[in-house]
């Protein structure tokens, strides 16, 4: 049997014919061209709905390609390589979805090939180590026990070595010198830092610097603005790979020490041990050389000094980005210089250090 759509009116005139019984369903099916399950389905939509309900609402098979059009399509992508299914529908005018272009090519092993680009992709690469520095805080990881921390970290951009690095609980500026003083004092100082334009780094107003500029200027760094964060690739790549590959095996640490203390044990290994497939499996540490331009801890501590000034509360403590600190007694009310040589803090009054205590993060 056939199946061919049949006019609407003379679909309306069988099945009136077959309601006043002047024929069989038997009957109805053979003149229709279709099976009793339908007579039956355009019997009940009649009843329900009239001549309306014997519209036909199946697709024809124009959305379908023939076999001239599928040789067409194969040979259009063997010469050219280069079209992908839209564009092949577009040139053969095409009414179908370009998935449907794409399954045959698959079928025809068409897809796999690599594209020569019109433009090739140029990579960055800095040409020794400590031309310049990337620098940057990963977005913030929830720990069950911890909650939320940020990783703060630097990383030679041409080595992929990573000079230092930390968990803390905020992204304060603080913070980010802690990072910033431990990587100058172990490793020198490079000529270039590479980092985005958040606050830490860079002044918000037009005029005036940020105490990262200054300092930078200071040490004679120059300093690279990253306008989106595909500008940082390397730097973001090491973060991916943090995520995959330490954070799932510390996840359940329930103390920020504890974190990390098994963070310096990844670190190093990542440094001294892990062969990138990249340097010819070459450790980072064999590409990277300490800076020839390095100071004495002394005097970085000096150039680096931060001093806030502070006023000493009812408890006899001073708040310090977010973070309270004991002042011994008889300060009360009094306002004293805090000084922030490197991970120490020195309280100050009248000229006289009396306190020192650790930065806490």
């Amino acid at each position: 049997m056939i199946n061919t759509k049949k006019p609407i009116a003379l679909r309306s005139q069988i099945i009136i014919s077959l309601i006043n019984q002047e024929i069989s369903t038997e009957q109805a099916a053979e003149l229709l061209g279709c099976t009793r399950k339908t007579v039956s389905t355009y019997l009940r939509l009649y009843l329900a709905y009239g001549m309306t309900g014997l519209i036909d609402h199946r697709h024809s098979n124009h959305r379908k390609l023939t076999s001239g059009q599928k040789e067409m399509i194969v040979n259009l992508k063997s010469k050219d390589r280069w079209r992908s299914p839209r564009n092949i529908k577009d040139k053969l005018d095409l009414v179908v979805h370009p998935t449907t272009i794409w399954r045959l090519l698959n079928r025809h092993g068409l897809t796999r090939e690599n594209v020569k680009r019109v433009k090739a992709i140029v990579r960055f690469e800095a040409e020794e180590p400590n031309d310049m520095w990337q620098t940057d805080i990963m977005g913030k990881i929830t720990y069950p026990y911890l909650g939320d921390l940020y990783l703060i970290a630097t990383l030679d951009d041409y080595s992929r070595f990573v000079p230092a690095g930390k968990w803390f609980k905020t992204q304060g500026k603080m913070n980010v010198f802690n990072i910033w003083y431990e990587s100058l004092s172990r490793f020198g100082i490079p000529k270039k830092m590479l980092q985005d334009e958040g606050s830490q780094y860079k002044a918000r107003v037009r005029f005036g610097n940020a105490d990262y500029e200054w300092y930078a200027k200071s040490l004679g760094i120059e300093l690279v603005w990253a306008p989106r964060p595909q500008v940082k690739g390397k730097i973001e790549r090491f973060w991916k790979f943090v995520q995959n590959d330490f954070v799932p095996e510390v996840l359940k640490e329930k103390t920020i020490d504890g974190l990390n203390g098994k963070w310096r044990g990844w670190l190093a290994r990542y440094n001294y041990k892990f062969k990138s497939p990249y340097f010819d499996n070459e450790t980072h540490a064999a590409r990277y050389r300490p800076s020839q331009k390095k100071l004495k801890r002394v005097e970085l501590e000096t150039l680096l000094l931060i001093e806030e000034r502070r006023k000493v509360t009812r408890e006899s403590t001073i708040s310090l980005y977010g973070k309270y600190y004991y002042v011994p007694p008889g300060y009360i009310g009094c306002r004293i210089w805090v000084q922030i040589k490197g991970n120490k803090i020195f309280m100050e009054a009248n000229g006289h250090v009396f306190h020192v205590t650790r930065l806490r993060f």
